[in-house]
């Protein structure tokens, strides 16, 4: 099998594996209880948040452990703007965001929330002419971009974005699930208010960080205990916040520019095919090195997919988030793209085990698959 949806999960690294195995050999208490098992738990629960502020160059009360990056997604939004000492209101997204966001920010709207909606171009990438008006009329709110779209790899404007924002007061969240490497600049550099980060992306256990800068107000979604510094209760999951800082720590190690090597491998075989369009922009700056999507005329992405299957490959139609059966693509959608293409969308993606062979001998296949297909349309028609 040649596994190529890293966008949706990454393969559990080994070594991660080792070391929850070790852990675990003894048993580990709730953190909270003061028995020797407790303080083991805590012990092993603050270091790895020391360890993620480390790699991510922020502070330990700066990192919120969470359940996963949808749940960090919707604490970011809804607990900015529910916290009583808050000064902003208002919320400014786009219509391409991953779910976690755009469905939090339509629940939100339909709660009464005022929330305005970027429009984005062609190729994915959102406008800021958008995102200057929507401020200027009420600049004090939060604004919430993801680093690097999940669907397609745009890589979204975020230091301009930030500059944006910084000039009219506004707070930032931007989802960083597709771009961990970018994580540290952005805080580093002070440019981020609120940062989301997951674990399985990485190579590691489900489970989601939250960065949040010193002094952003936030008030927990999840009620019942005064866990993560009472900004989101419930027992703290010791396993999946050593998973997370392993992982981020094997990922901050990687070198991306590997990755985007193994893509523009792969790319070059599909563009043999005249059917096969790609999605997002030309440069390579303005892209992920992880992810190419693509378009095979009007062919529909499930029969794709299904083909591929069969013979061995892992693609995917897009977001892994909302449903098993293939549905049109919001991101293609908002990019200009009509229904049928909207449809199309199959997306590969690259990561830590992947191989210039097994990439090479995938993109032949899917070559090979989609004229094949081509071919029987025309003969049917």
């Amino acid at each position: 099998m040649i596994y190529l949806d890293y966008a949706a999960t990454a393969p559990f690294r080994p070594g991660i594996a080792d070391t929850l195995n070790e852990i675990a050999r003894e048993p580990l208490g709730n953190p909270s209880s003061l028995h020797r098992a407790g303080r083991k738990a805590r012990f092993y629960l603050e270091e790895a948040r020391e360890q993620c502020a480390n790699l991510l160059g922020a502070k330990v009360e700066e990192i919120v452990f969470c359940s996963g990056a949808t749940e960090a997604d919707n604490l970011a939004l809804r607990g900015t703007l529910s916290h009583s000492d808050i000064k902003h209101s208002g919320l400014i997204t786009s219509s391409v965001e991953h779910a976690a966001v755009f469905e939090t920010a339509q629940a939100m709207e339909e709660d009464g929330q005022a929330v305005s909606w970027m429009k984005v171009n062609s190729t994915g990438e959102i406008l800021l002419d958008s995102l200057e008006r929507s401020l200027q009329g009420n600049p004090r709110q939060l604004v919430s971009v993801m680093a690097v779209n999940n669907e397609i790899g745009t890589r979204q404007p975020i230091e301009e974005v930030s500059t944006i924002c910084r000039s009219h007061g506004a707070l930032l969240h931007v989802d960083a699930v597709q771009a961990p490497h970018q994580a540290k600049e952005l805080i580093d550099a002070g440019a981020v208010d609120l940062l989301t980060l997951s674990g399985h992306k990485m190579g590691g256990l489900p489970g989601g960080l939250l960065y949040v800068r010193q002094g952003v107000p936030l008030a927990p979604q999840i009620l019942g205990g005064a866990q993560e510094d009472g900004r989101r209760a419930g027992t703290s999951e010791v396993l999946r916040a050593v998973s997370m800082a392993r992982a981020l720590q094997a990922t901050l190690a990687e070198d991306p520019s590997e990755l985007a090597k193994l893509r523009d491998l792969f790319e070059q075989t599909l563009k043999e095919c005249g059917a096969a369009h790609a999605l997002g922009p030309a440069s390579p700056d303005k892209r992920a090195a992880h992810i190419s999507a693509w378009l095979f005329d009007n062919l529909g992405a499930e029969p794709i997919l299904t083909r591929l299957d069969l013979l061995d490959i892992c693609a995917s139609s897009g977001s892994a988030c909302s449903s098993h059966a293939v549905e049109p693509s919001r991101v293609v959608a908002a990019m200009g793209y009509d229904q049928t293409q909207s449809m199309g969308l199959v997306r590969f993606s690259f990561g830590w085990n992947s191989t210039r062979e097994e990439v090479r001998r995938a993109a032949r296949v899917v070559l090979e698959t989609v004229e094949k297909m081509i071919h029987k349309e025309k003969i049917a028609r």
